[in-house]
């Protein structure tokens, strides 16, 4: 696309410029087919509960559910437009300070709040008439306070593993939180995202080390001090040795059902069976499941397909921006939207064990929609700082010269 540069960009600006605009194009586009996607499987996925409600009170709204995510997702669309037309540089402050600590006291308040959560997992936090996922807005602030002190060090400091104590302090407090509220996937998750900024940022790989093996042993001690991931985990390695047990299914194994059910091209949208007796979760962490048996393979293609291209677009960005922290913030973004992504589909497709993280833009849940748009936002609002790039995305003025004479004319 041609574009008026408010300032003459020289020939590697303009190559910046250019793949920038292309990786942005690719990121909302991707984005915004990922949300229309999820949108429709939550309305299929929450149809069985919907239907039930109703018929044991008919004063009930049918599909309250979904409509609270359609709500959601224009709340996080709004969140994200307002994270994108700040200016990139006011979360090089004291703003991403804030953003962390006011994320770890969020998820404090969860554990004080206390409650047996969901499933097990005490992750949520009412405020009033709303409960929000704390943890979900914890990542987004993590990303921005992570890319903005590794942004801070040179690639020399960041080497000296004496200058990575304070970054690493901050993520050991979010991910403490999240760790003691007893959500393993999302601290997991956690882990994912701040080791890839880490190595990102330059880390080497060696120092990466014996973090992953220390990380590694506690999880293992969460995993065994609680017999419900016990068991999944002891699901999951029979589940690769034996066939289906159709007398008594794992919910992996529901969702292997659903699978095979749709075939290749799905037996539609909103017909569906698993959904409706025997899959747990389906509208949450196994939402993937729904898609393979509705949309069938084609579908489950076109899913993954999206987050490659999400996952390019952001490549693009972050390997193209000429600032640091630019690059880190994208960087970490990636981390998180398509390494949860991959880790979902990679659950439900039984490839790995059980450990309960929603699929981003897809599966229902208002803190996610809301926290991941967020993240869509803060990139756009890095992208459009490179020079040239938000200039790229104006009609050029002769263009719209000779629209304006066509209209006064034909008028």
């Amino acid at each position: 696309m041609a574009a008026i540069d408010a300032k003459p960009l020289t020939e590697n600006g303009r190559m910046r410029r250019d793949a920038v605009h292309q990786g942005l194009m690719v990121v909302l586009l991707s984005t915004a087919a990922l949300v229309a996607i999820g949108l429709v499987m939550v309305f299929s996925a929450t149809a069985p509960a919907s239907i039930r409600v109703v018929d044991a009170n008919p004063d009930q709204a049918l599909f309250s559910v979904a409509i609270r995510q359609v709500i959601s997702a224009i709340i996080g669309i709004v969140f994200g437009i307002i994270l994108a037309v700040l200016p990139a540089r006011i979360f090089n402050s004291s703003l991403a300070h804030g953003a962390l600590g006011l994320g770890v006291l969020l998820q404090i308040g969860v554990l004080l709040q206390g409650g047996e959560g969901v499933g097990g997992n005490n992750n949520w936090l009412d405020i009033g008439p709303i409960a929000i996922q704390p943890s979900e807005f914890l990542k987004l602030a993590m990303v921005v306070w992570l890319a903005y002190m590794l942004s801070c060090l040179t690639l020399k400091e960041i080497r000296t593993p004496q200058m990575l104590v304070i970054p690493t302090l901050g993520f050991a407090a979010a991910i403490g939180v999240v760790a003691l509220g007893g959500d393993l996937g999302t601290a997991l998750i956690f882990a994912m995202i701040a080791l890839g900024m880490f190595w990102i940022a330059g880390v080497r790989g060696k120092h990466l080390v014996f973090p992953i093996l220390i990380g590694g042993f506690l999880g293992g001690i969460l995993v065994v001090a609680r017999p419900s991931r016990l068991r999944r985990v002891g699901d999951f390695f029979g589940d690769l040795v034996s066939l289906p047990d159709i007398h008594s299914p794992t919910q992996i194994e529901f969702a292997q059902f659903a699978f095979g059910s749709g075939g290749v091209t799905g037996v539609g949208i909103g017909a569906g069976k698993e959904k409706w007796w025997d899959l747990k979760e389906a509208h949450t962490d196994f939402i993937f499941a729904v898609v393979g048996e509705e949309l069938g393979l084609l579908g489950v293609l076109a899913v993954i397909a999206l987050f490659l291209a999400l996952g390019w677009g952001l490549k693009q960005i972050a390997f193209n921006h000429p600032n640091r922290y630019g690059q880190l913030v994208t960087g970490g973004a990636a981390m998180w939207l398509c390494g949860q992504a991959f880790a979902n589909m990679l659950v439900v497709a039984g490839l790995l064990p059980v450990f309960g993280v929603p699929l981003p833009f897809i599966s229902y849940g208002g803190s996610s929609m809301i926290a991941t748009l967020g993240m869509v936002g803060i990139v756009t609002g890095s992208a459009l700082s490179v020079p040239g790039v938000k200039e790229s995305f104006r009609v050029p003025s002769r263009l719209a010269h000779g629209a304006r004479t066509l209209v006064r004319r034909n008028g």
